[in-house]
């Protein structure tokens, strides 16, 4: 009787020690099933409130101004861009005076440029330089959300504020860039920074938010710089300006009507 009771007593330990197992094995399966989904959720909304503060209308004009920095010596042209939705913008060339007639066309991460001694759009890189260390595809494109993934990279202090880092993954080879990493404020989801990286894994850029500002009723992002890692003392500011909604024809946006509305 004695052996018997010490087994009963050795099966309800072996019961009991389980327990707490299971439910750790439990635990341990919850966080491994759910835990990626809840932090890209975070990801994607962190991303979302960014977006908003670059482009927060579906469908709008907003005017660009373009300085290139280059040692002792500036350079500046203007253009107007037309976008609808996430996908879809327009550039037109406003000065020089011998640029006006020329368009850039980017629907998704496809890109033409239209100019008038030429009888047909030409398919073109969003990663081709417009002016200075601005690309055709830095102009042109007004979010993140559309061609990239975002995952959370941790958090980050910048100027003394706190930051979440983002990873940002494209979705596409073909994007200008394929892997770009983001400084997002904590405290309102401000852009503070990013920095912007080729298939190759080679670092080209590093763009600064500098400036927000109120347009059309709305707290955005009025102006950027952009570095050249590579060259040191190369950068490029874009100024934005007159953000209005505008309700746009889908003939701006057909490459085969491009110069002719």
């Amino acid at each position: 009787m004695k052996t018997r009771v010490r087994i009963d007593r050795s099966l309800r330990t072996a019961r009991i020690g389980r327990a707490p197992l299971k439910s750790a094995a439990l635990a341990a399966l919850f966080l491994t099933i759910f835990a990626p989904s809840l932090l890209g959720a975070d990801a994607a909304e962190i991303l979302r409130q960014v977006d908003i503060f670059r482009n927060p209308l579906d469908s709008f004009v907003i005017d660009v101004q373009v300085v290139s920095h280059r040692k002792d010596e500036t350079e500046t042209a203007t253009f107007k861009v037309y976008g609808q939705g996430l996908d879809k913008s327009l550039v037109e060339f406003v000065s020089p005076a011998s640029d006006k007639g020329r368009y850039l066309l980017m629907l998704r991460d496809a890109m033409w440029i239209y100019m008038p001694n030429t009888r047909k759009p030409i398919r073109i890189s969003p990663l081709q330089r417009l002016m200075g260390e601005a690309s055709n595809g830095d102009v042109a494109r007004t979010n993140y959300t559309i061609d990239y993934l975002p995952e959370m990279a941790g958090e980050d202090v910048v100027d003394g504020a706190p930051a979440y880092v983002l990873e940002l993954k494209a979705k596409d080879n073909d994007l200008s860039y394929s892997r770009v990493k983001l400084w997002v404020s904590k405290k309102n989801y401000e852009p503070i920074q990013a920095d912007f990286f080729v298939v190759s894994g080679m670092h080209m850029k590093r763009a600064f938010f500098r400036t927000f500002g109120i347009m059309n009723g709305r707290r955005t992002v009025t102006g950027m710089e952009i570095h050249d890692i590579r060259q040191k003392g190369l950068w490029t500011e874009l100024k934005y300006s007159g953000l209005q909604p505008k309700k746009l024809s889908e003939k701006l946006f057909n490459k085969n009507y491009l110069g002719k509305w």
